[in-house]
C-alpha cells in the first residue's frame, strides 16, 4: 500500500525531505525555537478558524458574540484562551528566537536575508497582535486601540491619513472593527504564511549556523553530511515536539488558570443538572479561559487605557517624550530600533564577522534589556508599591504614588463593570450593542444616577442584608432628607413609627437650610408624622395606660409596618392583622392616609380604597408604581400636596413629553420652574430599581402623566 502512494505521490522522498535533514554539528536543544514558533503559529490559525465560526464582526454584536464563545459555546472558554495567550506566546519566541539567531551568529553573510525576513515575521506578529486586541470589541481593547490610532494620527504630514485610513471615520466605530477584522483574519496571516514559508525554505537552503557550517550549505554543501552531522529525525525532532508540548502546557496552564470574570449561569430546568461533559465544556463561568472585559463604551469616563503588556515598553517610552517632542516616542526611536536591526547583518561583512557579531549581541541584549526595565517601569508607575519590592520607585513622589492609587482605583471600578456586564450577558444581550447592559443597568448606572440626582438631599446608607455580589459605598452627603437605604422595608416603617424626627427620616427635613449665597432659610414647620407621635404618646400619658397597654399597641405598631412593607407585593399577600392594626382609631393612621382595605363583598374578594386624604396614599407604598409617581410628581395629593419640597423629576424629550409636562404645570402651579428638573423614562426607572435592589437591567419605561 506505502509503495502504490509512494509511486503516484513521491511520499517517501517527501518524508525523506522533511525528517532526513542533515543537522551540521548535531542535534541541539537551542535549535527548538523556531519550530516552537511554528507550532503556536498553526495553533493559532486552527483556534482563529474556530472562533470565525461563531464571532460576528460589528460593533453592535461583536462583545456579545464573544461573550457567547467564551461562557456558552462548548469548549469555547478553551479555543478562545488558547488563541488569546497563543497571541502573546509568539512575541515572546520570536524575540527569542531572534535573540538566539544574534547570538549564534546567524544573522550574519550569507544567512542577512533571512534576517530581514525574520524581522518582517516580527513586524506582523506585532500587527495580528494589534489587531486581534480589538477584535472582543470590550473596553480594554477599544481604548488601547484608541490610544494607538491616536498615536498613528499624531504622526507629522501624513498622521491624520493614516488614523482615518485605519479609523475609517473620525471615530472608532463599525468600520475600524471591519477592517481591523480584515487584517487580522486575511492579510496578516496569509503575509505571515508567506514570510515562514520563505525563511524556512532559505533557512534549508543554507542549514543550522554551527562552527561547522558558518558559511552555510550553498558554499559548502558537503556540510550536511559531513563527521558530527546527523539527521534531523529522530533526536532534533524529538527535542522540538518536547520543546512544543512544554510551550503547549504553559499556554494550557495559563487557560486552566483563569483570568476570566465567574458568572453564574441561568437556573436550569427541573431534572436538567449538567453532566460532566456539559460542566468542562462551559467552565468558563467558573472563570477559566481570557479574560473579557465589559463592551466598548466610546461615552465611557476616565478608562483606565493600557495596551497589552508586550507593548508596555513602547507606552512607558512615550512619557520620556511629552508635547512637541512625542515624536521621538512615537517614530524616531522605535523605527530607528527597527532600522538598526535591519543593519546588524551589514556589520558583519567579511573580515568583519567577529566585530558584527559581538556587536549585534551588545545590541539585542541591548534592546531586550531596555524593553524589560520599560516594561518594568511602566508596570511599577502603575502600582502605589510598585514592583520588585518597590526598588524601581521613588518614595518620596507623592505626587506619582497619588496618581498611581488613582490609576488602580480606576482598575478596580473597570473590574466591577466588567464582572457585571458578564453576568447579566447570561440573559441575553441588547441588539443596539453589549455596551447598553451598563448604560441600563440600575446596579451600575442607577446608582450612579442616584448620586446625582437625590444624594444632594437623601443619604443611601449600606444595610446588613445587602449581598456581597453587590458591593457599594454608602451615600451620606445627604442634608435635606431622609435616608432612603432600607426604604420601605419593615424595619424602615417600624423606626418611622418610632421617631418620626430620627435624621433618618424627617429629622432633616426640619433642619434650617441655606440658599446659594450661604444665608441660612428657616425651613416650615413639619408637624405630620410628628404630630401624631405626640398624640400617640400624650394619649397614653393623659389615659394612664399600663406597660401591658402599651406594649400591645407597639405589637400593632410592627404588624402595621410589616403591613405596609408589604403594600409593593401582592395584594392577596397583605396580613390581615396588620391591615386590622392601620384601620384601628386608637392607632390614628387611616384619619389621615388612605389605603386598599381588603373586605368581602359576598363570596368575593375586593379591594377598596379607604382612609383620610391628609397624608400620602398609601397604597402600593414602596413599590416601583409608587416611587415612580414620587417622583414625577411629587406635590400631587396623592402624595405630599401643598406641603412638598422635592423636585418633580420629568422626561423633556420624547413622544408626548411636552403635553405631559404641560398638564403637569397646569396642575401643579404653586410648583415654581425651578423644581421641575429632567430626567429621562429610562433614567427614572434604573433610580427606581435601585432604591428597590432590583438589579435587571431597564430597556424601557413608560412615565405617569
Amino acid at each position: 500500500m506505502f509503495a502504490w502512494l509512494d509511486h503516484r505521490t513521491g511520499l517517501k522522498n517527501l518524508l525523506a525531505l522533511m525528517l532526513l535533514e542533515g543537522v551540521p554539528g548535531g542535534a541541539r536543544w537551542r535549535y527548538v525555537w523556531g519550530s516552537c514558533l511554528a507550532f503556536v503559529f498553526s495553533i493559532q490559525l486552527v483556534t482563529g478558524l474556530m472562533l470565525m465560526t461563531a464571532y460576528s464582526p460589528s460593533s453592535s454584536q461583536a462583545w456579545a458574540s464573544v461573550h457567547f464563545i467564551q461562557y456558552q459555546m462548548d469548549f469555547g472558554w478553551l479555543i478562545r484562551g488558547l488563541h488569546h495567550f497563543g497571541s502573546q506566546t509568539m512575541v515572546v519566541l520570536i524575540a527569542l528566537h531572534m535573540l538566539q539567531v544574534v547570538i549564534a551568529g546567524a544573522h550574519l553573510p550569507p544567512r542577512e536575508v533571512n534576517w530581514w525576513l525574520g524581522i518582517g515575521l516580527l513586524s506582523v506578529t506585532f500587527g495580528l497582535s494589534l489587531t486581534g486586541y480589538l477584535l472582543p470589541w470590550d473596553q480594554k481593547g477599544f481604548w488601547a486601540t484608541d490610544v494607538a490610532t491616536n498615536i498613528a494620527g499624531s504622526l507629522p504630514m501624513f498622521g491624520a491619513d493614516v488614523k482615518q485610513q485605519a479609523v475609517g471615520g473620525p471615530d472608532s466605530g463599525n468600520h475600524t472593527l471591519t477592517r481591523f477584522y480584515a487584517l487580522h483574519v486575511g492579510i496578516l496571516p496569509l503575509s505571515l504564511i508567506v514570510l515562514l514559508i520563505a525563511h524556512i525554505t532559505i533557512f534549508r537552503r543554507h542549514g543550522v549556523t554551527s562552527k561547522e557550517n558558518q558559511d552555510g550549505l550553498v558554499t559548502s554543501p558537503q556540510n550536511e553530511h559531513a563527521p558530527g552531522s546527523e539527521p534531523f529525525w529522530p533526536r532534533q525532532a524529538f527535542y522540538d515536539l518536547i520543546a512544543c508540548m512544554f510551550i503547549f502546557g504553559l499556554m494550557l496552564t495559563a487557560v486552566l488558570y483563569g483570568f476570566a470574570h465567574p458568572v453564574t449561569p441561568p437556573a436550569a430546568e427541573e431534572g436538567a443538572e449538567p453532566g460532566l461533559y456539559d460542566r468542562i465544556a462551559r467552565w468558563g463561568v467558573e472563570g477559566k479561559g481570557a479574560e473579557l472585559d465589559a463592551a466598548a463604551d466610546r461615552d465611557t469616563a476616565g478608562y483606565p487605557a493600557r495596551p497589552e503588556w508586550y507593548f508596555l515598553f513602547l507606552f512607558q517610552l512615550l512619557k520620556y517624550f511629552p508635547g512637541d517632542y512625542a515624536i521621538f516616542g512615537t517614530v524616531i526611536i522605535p523605527n530607528g530600533a527597527m532600522l538598526l536591526l535591519f543593519l546588524l547583518p551589514l556589520f558583519g561583512i567579511g573580515s568583519l564577522r567577529k566585530v558584527g557579531h559581538f556587536f549585534g549581541i551588545l545590541v539585542m541584549v541591548t534592546l531586550v534589556v531596555m524593553a524589560g526595565l520599560l516594561t518594568l517601569k511602566a508596570l511599577d508607575d502603575d502600582r502605589p508599591e510598585g514592583v520588585l519590592w518597590g526598588i524601581l520607585k521613588n518614595k518620596d513622589d507623592e505626587k506619582a504614588k497619588k496618581a498611581a492609587e488613582d490609576f488602580q482605583h480606576k482598575v478596580h471600578a473597570a473590574e466591577i463593570l466588567a464582572r457585571r456586564a458578564c453576568q447579566l450577558a447570561m440573559e441575553g444581550s441588547p441588539v443596539e450593542g453589549g455596551h447598553f447592559l451598563i448604560r441600563n443597568d440600575p446596579y451600575i448606572t442607577g446608582q450612579k444616577l442616584f448620586k446625582e440626582k437625590c444624594a444632594s438631599c437623601h443619604n443611601f446608607t449600606r444595610q446588613p442584608f445587602e449581598k456581597e455580589e453587590y458591593p457599594f459605598e454608602s451615600m451620606t452627603d445627604g442634608k435635606t432628607a431622609s435616608d432612603l437605604g432600607d426604604f420601605g422595608r419593615p424595619e424602615w416603617v417600624a423606626g418611622l413609627l418610632k421617631n418620626p424626627l430620627d435624621k433618618h427620616f424627617f429629622g432633616r427635613v426640619t433642619e434650617p437650610g441655606k440658599d446659594d449665597k450661604g444665608k441660612v432659610v428657616p425651613q416650615p414647620v413639619f408637624d405630620g408624622m410628628k404630630g401624631w407621635r405626640d398624640d400617640i404618646d400624650s394619649v397614653r400619658v393623659d389615659e394612664k395606660w399600663k406597660p401591658e397597654k402599651i406594649a400591645a399597641q407597639e405589637k400593632e405598631f410592627a404588624l402595621i409596618a410589616k403591613w405596609l412593607a408589604d403594600q409593593a407585593g401582592p395584594k392577596e399577600k397583605r396580613d390581615d392583622a396588620g391591615q386590622a392594626a392601620f384601620f384601628n382609631k386608637a392607632n390614628k393612621c387611616s384619619g389621615c392616609h388612605m389605603v386598599e382595605k381588603k373586605e368581602k363583598d359576598g363570596a368575593k374578594i375586593v379591594f377598596v380604597k379607604k382612609g383620610g386624604k391628609t397624608g400620602p396614599d398609601l397604597t402600593g407604598y414602596g413599590s416601583a408604581e409608587w416611587i415612580r409617581a414620587m417622583i414625577m410628581s411629587p406635590g400631587h395629593k396623592s402624595r405630599y400636596g401643598k406641603a412638598n419640597r422635592m423636585p418633580a423629576f420629568r422626561n423633556p424629550d420624547g413622544a408626548g413629553s411636552e403635553l405631559s409636562l404641560q398638564e403637569f404645570r397646569e396642575t401643579n402651579k404653586d410648583m415654581p420652574p425651578s423644581m421641575v428638573s429632567p430626567l429621562t423614562d429610562i433614567d427614572r426607572e434604573m433610580i427606581i430599581r435601585w432604591i428597590r435592589r432590583d438589579y435587571r437591567p431597564v430597556y424601557g419605561g413608560s412615565p405617569i402623566r
